[in-house]
């Protein structure tokens, strides 16, 4: 099993599968949910998460001399078993309604996210010549700074999701009116590693047929 004189564990360098290990933890840290650095969408924490597990893939093929693509494979099934697990049990989704009015009382122009207070700065409607909506955009006040949502360009930060659904009119205590912003936020720990999951079978797939090719 272990042979101190090469340094080797089951005939595989030790520095290889430490190595191995090593980048596994490191992608997997980066791949949290509230990471921010280098890493926006489920799509970036499933790329990192796909080489994380790639990495132990190839540390668990090295130890126990398993072959690649069948480990890769059954990996990548897991990992999309295991995303969907998470996310039927710990994904969450509310609804948030922020009204674009200077009078407002602070609690109908902020809310508390994930421990961070955001607040609405800003709610513009684009419309067509008819007066008919274009496209509505909110900014929201982070304690980092000012970031905008739009139709069909929602915001992540911190794990979440902000969608732009829609607005309503309001009116203020004094009887102006004035629009409310309706945001739909998403949090969803086991997108990135049900996308990771699929980025490995994809590549296992990609290495069957390379193999059959070159056959």
């Amino acid at each position: 099993m272990f042979s101190n004189g090469t340094r080797t564990v089951f005939g595989i360098r030790l520095g290889t599968v430490v190595t191995l290990l090593f980048l596994a933890a490191l992608s997997a840290i980066l791949a949290f949910p509230k990471t921010q650095w280098m890493l926006g969408t489920p799509w970036a924490k499933g790329a990192v998460a796909a080489f994380a597990l790639v990495c132990a893939t190839a540390a668990v093929a090295a130890l126990f001399k398993r072959r690649w693509l069948s480990t890769l494979f059954h990996a990548g099934a897991a990992a999309v078993a295991v995303g969907g697990l998470v996310t039927a049990f710990l994904a969450q989704t509310w609804q948030v309604e922020l009204v674009d009015a200077p009078l407002t009382p602070r609690e109908l122009r902020q809310r508390v996210v994930n421990g961070d207070t955001v607040t609405l700065k800003d709610f513009e409607i684009e419309t067509y010549p008819n007066g008919m909506p274009k496209q509505f955009r909110t900014t929201l006040t982070f304690p980092e700074g000012d970031r905008t949502l739009a139709v069909n360009q929602p915001l992540r930060r911190d794990g979440i999701t902000y969608y732009q659904m829609s607005y309503l009119p309001v009116t203020d205590p004094y009887g102006h009116s004035w629009w409310a912003t309706v945001l739909s936020l998403r949090y969803d720990p086991g997108a990135p590693i049900v996308f990771a999951g699929y980025g490995l079978l994809v590549l296992a797939a990609l290495g069957l047929a390379v193999r059959e090719t070159l056959r």
